[in-house]
C-alpha cells in the first residue's frame, strides 16, 4: 500500500526553505518538469531554473528555484538548490530591476559584460517575476 504523503525538504546554502509532508510536487529537472507522488521510483537528477509546485491538503505553494540537485525516494524528496524562494517572499521590484539590468548587459555585449552570465541572470529574474504573481 502506498503512503498518502511524501516528505519534502528544500535546502539552500543559506537555510532550509521548506519541510513538510505533501501530496504531490512538480519539479523543474534539467530534462523538463516532472511530478512526484508518494511511492515514487527512486532517482537522482539535476535542477534547473524554474518553478517548484508543492501540493498539500490545505494549499498549493510555489517556489522560484535555480540550479541544484534532487534526490527522490519512495517516502521523501530532498532538493538542494543554489537559490530558492517562496512566491510570497519574492521582491518584485528587485526582480524587475535585475531583469532590466540583465537585458541592458546583453544589449551592450561581450566587450563590457559576460553575456552568458547575463542570459542566466535574465532567466532567473523572469522566473521570479512570473512566480511572484502566484502569491
Amino acid at each position: 500500500m502506498l503512503p498518502e504523503k511524501i516528505k519534502i525538504e528544500i535546502l539552500t546554502p543559506q537555510k532550509r526553505i521548506y519541510a513538510g509532508d505533501v501530496s504531490a510536487v512538480r519539479i523543474p529537472g534539467t530534462n523538463g518538469y516532472f511530478g512526484v507522488y508518494p511511492g515514487h521510483t527512486p532517482f537522482l537528477t539535476t535542477l534547473r531554473i524554474g518553478e517548484i509546485k508543492i501540493v498539500t491538503d490545505k494549499q498549493t505553494s510555489y517556489f522560484s528555484t535555480s540550479d541544484g540537485v534532487v534526490e527522490i525516494l519512495p517516502d521523501s524528496i530532498s532538493i538542494l538548490s543554489e537559490t530558492c524562494e517562496p512566491a510570497s517572499e519574492i521582491d518584485l521590484k528587485r526582480a524587475e530591476a535585475a531583469k532590466e539590468r540583465a537585458e541592458k548587459r546583453i544589449q551592450e555585449g561581450r566587450k563590457n559584460w559576460d553575456v552568458d552570465r547575463a542570459h542566466v541572470a535574465l532567466l532567473r529574474a523572469m522566473n521570479r517575476i512570473k512566480i511572484s504573481s502566484k502569491n
